[in-house]
């Protein structure tokens, strides 16, 4: 799917660090930081309903223009750091980036279609991977990868990383193998557990590298 326009998010200095964070977060206000290469870190703040406003529609793949005494800074989000119990957002990690230059951004996984061998009873068909590593210019990151899965007939018919229909400029990240396993038919049994890394063979051996880091 084709990248989302970038979105727009007002932030500004953070002038509480560390321990004091907290008396922040009671406001309704989190405390983030924004990086990236030959960039000084700086601290910021941001209205927690403005970004959950903004985050649901970028699904972490959009570029935001951060709004910051009157400077635009293009940024992704390259982490959110939540409350285990609240679920409520504890801090943002904001990374700048050139558009010049590459970034490997997680991009997430999308399944559509009905597996002829689901159907018949042979089995279940296990969504390896849910998200996926890719490598291209930040105006080209796209929102979603599409995955058909009608053409997995039986346990013979893996779709590898290789199969991924990935946008043109668009390319698998640094370290992401080929033979990665994304979609298999497998035995209900082995549906209903949690797959360990490798469980479907070597095939899916590597992994990743970190999100949204510029290359």
């Amino acid at each position: 799917m084709a990248p989302e326009k970038t979105l727009t998010l007002e932030v500004s200095d953070r002038p509480l660090r560390k321990k004091k964070v907290g008396k922040l977060r009671r406001q309704g206000i989190i405390p983030g930081i924004i990086h990236g290469k030959d960039f000084e870190p700086q601290h910021v703040q941001v209205n927690e309903r403005s970004f959950e406003q903004m985050y649901r529609k970028s699904h972490g793949t959009s570029l935001v223009n951060l709004e910051l005494g009157g400077e635009t800074i293009q940024v992704l989000i390259h982490s959110v750091q939540k409350d285990n119990l609240s679920n409520s957002v504890l801090h943002v990690e904001f990374l700048k980036i050139d558009p010049k230059r590459q970034v490997t951004v997680e991009v997430p996984i999308v399944f559509v279609g009905v597996a002829p061998g689901e159907k018949d009873g042979k089995g279940k068909v296990a969504h390896e991977e849910t998200s996926i590593h890719l490598k291209c210019s930040p105006a080209a990151i796209p929102s979603e990868i599409v995955v058909d899965i009608s053409g997995i007939l039986d346990k013979h018919d893996v779709i590898h990383a290789s199969d991924l229909k990935l946008p043109d400029g668009v390319s698998l990240g640094h370290g992401v193998s080929e033979k990665k396993v994304i979609a298999a038919l497998v035995s209900t049994r082995i549906a209903e557990t949690v797959a360990a890394p490798g469980e479907l063979g070597e095939a899916a051996a590597e992994e990743g590298t970190s999100p949204a880091e510029g290359e």
